[in-house]
């Protein structure tokens, strides 16, 4: 089969370039006209001399010409007619020529090249036209270009037979767009729009999708091969048009008599190969049934109906090879009952230790990763070291729960501890939530930062996120008198060093200059309000709405310049 669908693509390639060679010879075969003087006076003065002498009915008749156009160098026709061959009389231009007819397209301006040519398929609505357009330069060769002539040959399905014959071809042409086509032209062209190129097994078209959600067929250059009988094979190909798009569907039939040479030939070897095999098989069988099957055959019984049972035995009297290797399969069944036992006994204590090992392993994850970021408990448990990382730019949030001290001294522990875990878990979620790393805790402050252990570019905005995030859910706890929670939310920008302390509790933190000037926006904000560092202010400003709050004084800073952040801007 790839032999035959290889000859049958050459031969569809042979059918393409005769269309390619017609192209080119009714190219050639007008190129005398473009570069005649008289011509080329004609396009300038239309001089109906010219016309009466050299545009007359016997030249469409023995060129097989339907249509011819001359047009001056501003594109305006000096001449142009089609040719009724049935009627042998003049006819109008064929329909779709007309639009065609300007500048730039089928005619040529005065800033053409004079060695411009045109040439190729161009559909219209009576059918597919062979068309050539050259600028006329005259018989020098190097103009100016005075105009554009014209000439066009409808490919009839004569027009086409006059092309396949003299090859030895049986040729088919239709139109791509041609709703009417054949089951095999429609089945072909959604095959070569899937870009297949050799296919005996295609689905039906109604499972296919639509040909226009399919990449175009002028980006690929495909063949399909589609058997028609058992005795022929077409292969079937896309002529493109003047503007290269895809425009005909061509048909090339084959005999199939490479297939038949090839079943041919294969059933005379599978006649020949059995016919060897049997008389050769049966003279080594015979001998083997005397001298070793049917004790081959015993051994073989036994040694099946032991299965999986290692205690089982084979007996084989006699004192042969055979014999011996019974021996030899009864010693290795009584090492395989040994080991088996001792294979079980050993797997059910390895499996108790590795469920003891994985539990232990967890809980041992689980802990770790609740004191460490994750990325950093992973270098841990790979190498005990010294951790510590400089990074050069995140923020960090601190928060303090306003008036928390006198309501500490009005509550028993146990509430107390309660309170803070749900109002401290509630947060942990909304760090997990933003991506963001929770540090620490310190009675009722909290402690998070964003752009580490992992930098990321937008830590400024997930900080001030979380910070209006959590003055919002700090609201729905409320105090023994019946009044919500406010919270002191402070945040600063900077670089930081973060590192792992500690030996037997370990603890992740962050040191810096970043870090204190974060601890004093906190200290020195108001309840209910987050106070915004202007480092952290120029990352934020254009995403969210601040207040300037003006010059504070800052422990160990003086005069600071800060904001209050009041919201995130709606986008427009």
């Amino acid at each position: 089969m790839a032999a035959e669908a290889r000859d049958t693509r050459r031969t569809a390639q042979v059918a393409l370039n005769l269309f390619h060679q017609a192209t080119r010879d009714f190219n050639a075969r007008w190129t005398d006209w473009s570069q005649w003087d008289d011509a080329y006076v004609f396009v300038q003065d239309g001089n109906q001399d010219f016309v009466r002498s050299n545009l007359v009915a016997e030249l469409f008749d023995i060129a097989r010409i339907d249509l011819a156009v001359f047009a001056d160098a501003d594109g305006t026709p000096v001449f142009s007619t089609g040719y009724d061959h049935a009627q042998k009389r003049w006819a109008p231009l064929p329909r779709g020529v007309a639009e065609r007819l300007h500048v730039g397209d089928l005619l040529f301006g005065r800033d053409a090249p004079p060695s411009a040519v045109r040439g190729g398929i161009v559909l219209l609505p009576d059918g597919p036209m062979l068309l050539c357009s050259q600028p006329g330069v005259g018989s020098a060769g190097r103009g100016p270009v005075a105009g554009t002539v014209t000439f066009g040959r409808f490919l009839t399905d004569a027009e086409i037979q006059r092309l396949a014959v003299p090859a030895g071809l049986s040729l088919a042409v239709r139109r791509l767009d041609d709703p009417d086509l054949p089951d095999d032209f429609r089945e072909a062209r959604a095959a070569l729009a899937d870009g297949a190129t050799v296919s005996d097994d295609r689905a039906p078209l109604s499972d296919r999708a639509p040909l226009s959600d399919r990449a175009p067929l002028s980006d690929r250059d495909t063949t399909v091969v589609r058997p028609l009988s058992d005795d022929r094979i077409a292969g079937y190909t896309v002529l493109h048009d003047i503007d290269g798009r895809p425009a005909l569907l061509v048909r090339v039939d084959n005999d199939r008599a490479i297939l038949r040479m090839g079943n041919d030939t294969l059933r005379y070897l599978v006649l020949v190969t059995v016919l060897v095999g049997l008389v050769f098989g049966g003279v080594t069988l015979l001998l083997l049934e005397k001298l070793v099957l049917y004790r081959l055959a015993r051994l073989s019984r036994e040694v099946t109906a032991i299965g999986g049972d290692p205690s089982a035995r084979v007996a084989m009297p006699g004192n042969d090879e055979l014999s011996r290797l019974t021996g030899s399969i009864n010693g290795m069944l009584s090492a395989l009952e040994a080991n088996a036992r001792r294979q079980s006994q050993q797997k059910a204590a390895l499996e108790q230790a590795k469920a003891a090992a994985e539990r232990a392993h967890e809980r041992s994850d689980r802990l770790l990763l609740n004191i460490l970021p994750r990325s950093i408990a992973d270098q841990l448990k790979e190498h005990e070291q010294l951790i510590a990382e400089h990074f050069e730019e995140v923020t960090i949030l601190f928060a303090d729960i306003a008036d928390f001290t006198p309501l500490a001294a009005r509550l028993n522990p146990t509430e107390l501890v309660g309170l803070l875990n749900r109002m401290f878990s509630s947060f942990d979620q909304l760090a997990e939530q933003h991506g963001l790393e929770k540090i620490k805790t310190i009675g009722d402050a909290y402690m998070v930062v964003g752009g580490l252990p992992v930098e990321r570019a937008d830590h400024a905005r997930a900080i001030a996120r979380m910070a209006l995030a959590m003055a919002d859910t700090v609201r729905r706890f409320v105090a023994d008198d019946g009044e919500p929670f406010r919270l002191r939310i402070g945040i600063n920008t900077g670089p930081v060093i973060a590192g792992v302390i500690g030996k037997k509790k370990f603890s992740y933190d962050l040191w810096g200059d970043a870090v204190n000037v974060a601890s004093r926006m906190e200290s020195s904000g108001e309840p209910g309000r987050i106070q915004v560092s202007e480092a952290s202010q120029a990352l934020l400003r254009g995403d969210f709405v601040f207040e300037e709050r003006g010059l504070v004084t800052i422990k160990g800073k003086g005069a600071m310049k800060t904001y209050w952040l009041v919201g995130e801007k709606t986008p427009q």
